[in-house]
């Protein structure tokens, strides 16, 4: 009764964990979008002007969004964030920018809630839109002016804020953001070259422009993107692929078919975790274990490395490999041999603890036959069989395992006497 509202707690804390990773901030208006509530052309036709409400749009029950929406916001506050209100104007190439801010919503209370952008303490004041401060207020209408792709009004207010403030420290960090606006009305001629001036400009968009450096650097890494369609993973340069700047662009479905059209993906680490990045996003549990036990098989340093280091924002995959660690010291006093499970063992480990998993996963997911990957097919044969009722067979697979993987066997043991 208690295990499924933890189990989304945990999802929704981790879709708060990913972003401030990411940007040092929680935005609600980014938390829609990452998890499907926000298409991407919904929001872009909003910012266009084509919308009177956002509201309106989002995908689901209004009761359910605003439900999570609170408690995202209360698990953010409870981190010590706090809120800040964004404005949003509609997207303006050419004219000055609108004064007048887009609605998300009628109803008042929810149209902040959404519009709420939770910030450290220490940095609250810097990009308040309602400071009173001449010079913060000519930076946000900078930042203003950059996500809505209007390069004569970015260059319009940059030269005032030169003017009026020429030891700015942050005045390079905003010419590099103009010179981006027209990186995007370019063709990429060398890929490498637009690879490192993102990675360059990235990190300051984040800190001056907070959530709105979505509209500048999104579609900077889909141009990137498409630059680099079809070209095949490389190993020396892992992020000259498309499937990492659509991964930067929160582009999921994207970062997903680049991942799998790539052949033999499951070879490949950081493939491995792009996938079970986009597919936690896009709240596919079946695609995102299938990317994490191919990286448990072919790649077990990095997979261990992943998820000791909780460098992923799925919450669930690291109490449950903090769960096989456990398991893993208990399974050396058990099992006849003193090895203790490995890295590449997680994979069966989990099926045993969630034997429903065998009807989602494949048995011939894996792509070998390395220990790891043998033990996977025998405990997913043995699920299958005691599932029927084929006792002779189950017998049979139960002494297979306990022959070739002793530790694992301590713990099929375990699981069979409390099943």
């Amino acid at each position: 009764m208690t295990a499924e509202p933890s189990d989304i707690d945990a999802e929704l804390h981790g879709q708060v964990d990913a972003q401030i990773m990411d940007q040092g901030s929680f935005s609600v208006l980014d938390f829609l979008m990452d998890s499907g509530r926000l298409l991407p052309e919904d929001y872009e036709s909003w910012r266009r002007g084509d919308l009177g409400t956002l509201d309106a749009v989002l995908m689901g029950s209004p009761d359910k969004i605003r439900r999570q929406i609170e408690a995202v916001a209360a698990y953010a506050r409870k981190l010590g964030l706090v809120q800040q209100l964004q404005s949003f104007h509609a997207w303006c190439a050419d004219a000055p920018a609108i004064a007048e801010p887009l609605r998300i919503s009628a109803d008042a209370a929810f149209d902040a809630l959404i519009a709420g952008r939770f910030v450290p303490a220490q940095s609250a004041p810097q990009l308040d839109l309602f400071f009173d401060n001449p010079v913060v207020t000519l930076t946000n209408g900078i930042v203003r002016a950059l996500s809505s792709g209007n390069r004569d009004e970015s260059r319009r207010l940059l030269d005032r804020l030169y003017r009026e403030a020429p030891n700015h420290a942050e005045l390079p960090t905003f010419d590099r953001l103009l010179e981006a606006l027209a990186h995007g009305e370019e063709p990429i001629r060398h890929t490498r070259r637009e690879l490192a001036f993102l990675l360059q400009i990235s990190p300051g968009a984040k800190r001056l422009m907070g959530s709105q450096a979505r509209d500048l650097l999104k579609p900077l890494w889909r141009h990137l993107a498409e630059a680099l369609r079809g070209l095949a993973f490389q190993t020396e340069e892992p992020d000259l692929h498309a499937s990492f700047c659509l991964s930067q662009a929160h582009d999921w479905e994207g970062a997903t078919r680049a991942v799998t059209d790539q052949p033999q993906w499951q070879l490949h680490a950081p493939l491995c975790l792009r996938l079970a990045h986009s597919s936690f996003h896009l709240r596919r549990r079946p695609e995102a274990l299938t990317a994490w036990f191919h990286l448990c098989w072919n790649s077990p340093r990095e997979a261990a490395d992943a998820l000791d280091g909780k460098r992923h924002p799925d919450i669930g995959m690291g109490t449950l490999w903090q769960r096989f660690i456990e398991d893993s010291d208990e399974s050396i006093d058990g099992a006849e041999s003193h090895e203790a499970l490995g890295t590449a063992d997680f994979p069966a480990w989990l099926l045993l603890h969630e034997p429903g998993l065998s009807q989602q996963l494949a048995e011939d997911l894996p792509m070998g036959r390395t220990p790891g990957e043998e033990s996977y097919r025998c405990v997913h044969r043995w699920i299958d069989a005691r599932r029927s009722g084929r006792t002779r067979e189950e017998m049979s697979l139960r002494r297979t395992l306990q022959s070739t993987n002793p530790a694992l066997f301590a713990c099929l043991k375990r699981t069979a006497a409390t099943g």
